[in-house]
């Protein structure tokens, strides 16, 4: 059908819906904004609160190695998120399980040399109210990285939403659990795994679910 053969009301729909579109922004300058907001926020956070006590007591490597290590994952995770994000640079399923996989890696190797290396690994008096700080601030740690990650995913027309909910959230927990890693100066492996990992896997979660949440309303929408 050519242009001549189209109904005069349907070419006039057609025109009137023409808007002009700012090209996409490269996957790897989306990322360095999530990053470089990251970056000020583990720098606000460090100049403002009080460092762990036992920060001195570990290596370089597992102190602030192992902050910067988790925080440059979650942007790596992130960035990742914003390539699914885009028609036609979808990830392969061995590709997504693989980075998932390398963040657990990184972040279960961080949470053992961490408890071997602390001079403070027993300072455990009240499991689960501080449990409860922790884990809220490292959520608010992470959140805003996956609020923004998702604001620039919405430009991009993800095929499989969950997807990049996934991997998005996953990044943003382990760029807050970086940040919380220079401040809690609790060590024991209880401690860490159920309320430090455990906000990697809700914000993974959360952002997974607002990916669902994305294709059912595009689902009821078409």
């Amino acid at each position: 059908m050519n242009r001549a053969e189209l109904p005069a009301a349907l070419r006039d729909a057609i025109s009137s819906d023409l808007k002009p579109v700012r090209p996409l922004s490269p996957v790897w300058r989306r990322a360095l904004i999530v990053g470089a907001m990251a970056v000020v926020v583990m720098i606000v956070v460090v100049s403002t609160t009080q460092l762990r006590a036992d920060l001195a007591s570990l290596s370089i490597l597992v102190g602030w190695g192992a902050a910067f290590l988790e925080l440059f994952i979650g942007i790596v995770l992130i960035g990742l998120s914003l390539r699914e994000s885009v028609p036609g640079l979808a990830l392969s399923p061995g590709a997504i399980a693989a980075a998932l996989g390398l963040g657990a890696a990184v972040n279960i190797i961080i949470v053992f040399a961490t408890w071997a290396g602390s001079s403070a690994a027993n300072a455990y008096t009240e499991p689960f109210m501080e449990g409860v700080v922790c884990s809220r601030a490292e959520t608010l740690f992470g959140v805003p990285a996956l609020i923004v990650t998702l604001i620039l995913v919405a430009r991009a027309l993800p095929l499989r939403p969950h997807v990049v909910g996934l991997l998005a959230g996953c990044g943003a927990g382990m760029i807050g659990d970086g940040i919380n890693h220079l401040l809690c100066p609790i060590s024991t492996l209880r401690h860490v795994l159920v309320w430090h990992s455990g906000v990697i896997v809700l914000l993974a979660l959360l952002g997974w679910g607002a990916g669902l949440g994305w294709e059912f309303y595009e689902a009821r929408r078409a």
